[in-house]
């Protein structure tokens, strides 16, 4: 059985309503067609819904097509709109499709028409499962966002809970490497890379023996060298994992240093991932500002010192900018500092 077709169509002469509704039927096409004339009834028949294609006449004595067809487009925008009329010229025929009409038919050729409608009506089903397909590959990426998300809290409760003294400091370095690239206007999708990549960037640390991560005491060079081996074995178990963004090797740069004197590979300047030097700001100035089992805090001002002192040197220096007027002039407050 084929499916009814519900044409709303707009026309004060309704012999002309009915040359139409003999030319579909004539042509098999199974309709049920409603008439107005009127802007407000034109309207009323949208609003109430339940109609598939809209056939238009150009000129009505107190509306014209223009108007119903820019009122189509903002309230059905996905309904095929067909001009049919015997009063328009070539060039506004044009003008009606830049418009966003579907197609004209003059009435002195409707036997266009039924191809005209079969078309447009083939062309709506074909927009509407494109739009239901991305509809749907639109909510399996929320539902893998969202997996993602909870896998890597799950890491990072892996590493807070081996080093009990850091707990929340990932957590604080990405919010701060968050806003700090907000400030310096980085692309959303970008930023988003970033705070995923600060939320775990000291998953290496799981290789780090636990008494060496919470000792009270200043490290030796042997423990010293351990530690640094932590970003080259985060990205070593990130690598593999297909992120939307580089995590893994923002990972393994977040402590490089823009003069080459940081690790695990003496990267310099633009050699440095940009997403890895603002994570590198965020992690000094975290860590400077919050307490260790080695060392009480220094304190949010010592720690905006050392990156103005240093910038241009250690660290990039428009991230530096960045997390200076963040502070200083935005009233930005890193949590628990």
């Amino acid at each position: 059985m084929k499916p009814v077709l519900r044409i709303l169509n707009l026309e004060d002469e309704p012999n002309d309503t009915d040359l139409i509704k003999a030319k579909l039927k004539k042509d098999g096409v199974a309709y049920e067609m409603t008439r107005v004339e009127t802007e407000n009834d034109f309207v009323a028949a949208i609003r109430q819904g339940g109609v598939d294609l809209i056939l238009s006449d150009f000129k009505l004595p107190a509306f014209d097509g223009l108007s119903a067809l820019s009122i189509a487009k903002e309230k059905c925008p996905d309904i095929p709109f067909i001009f049919v009329s015997g009063s328009i010229g070539e060039e506004m025929a044009i003008e009606t499709l830049k418009n966003g009409a579907t197609d004209y038919v003059l009435k002195e050729n409707l036997s266009r028409l039924p191809s005209s409608v079969r078309r447009a009506m083939n062309e709506s089903e074909v927009r509407t499962e494109r739009k239901r397909a991305e509809g749907a590959l639109a909510a399996s990426a929320e539902r893998l966002k969202k997996a993602l998300g909870a896998t890597v809290l799950a890491i990072a409760s892996v590493v807070e809970t081996r080093d009990p003294y850091t707990a929340g400091h990932q957590r604080r370095v990405a919010h701060l490497a968050g806003d700090i690239a907000t400030e310096m206007a980085i692309p959303s999708e970008k930023i988003e890379g970033i705070r995923v990549a600060g939320s775990i960037h000291d998953l290496g640390k799981i290789s780090v023996p636990a008494e060496i991560l919470s000792t009270p005491r200043k490290l030796t060079v042997t423990e010293f060298m351990l530690i640094k081996i932590h970003p080259q074995t985060g990205y070593d178990i990130l690598k593999n994992i297909e992120f939307p963004w580089p995590i893994a090797q923002i990972v393994l740069q977040h402590h490089e240093r823009m003069d080459g004197s940081g690790y695990p590979n003496s990267l310099k300047g633009e050699e440095i991932l940009l997403e890895a030097r603002i994570l590198c700001l965020a992690d000094v100035v975290e860590a400077m500002a919050s307490h260790r089992p080695y060392r009480p805090a220094i304190g949010i001002e010592a720690a905006l010192d050392e990156i103005e002192n240093n910038k241009g040197t250690l660290y990039d220096a428009d991230v530096a900018d960045a997390c200076l007027r963040l502070f200083r002039e935005k009233g930005f407050k890193l949590e628990g500092a």
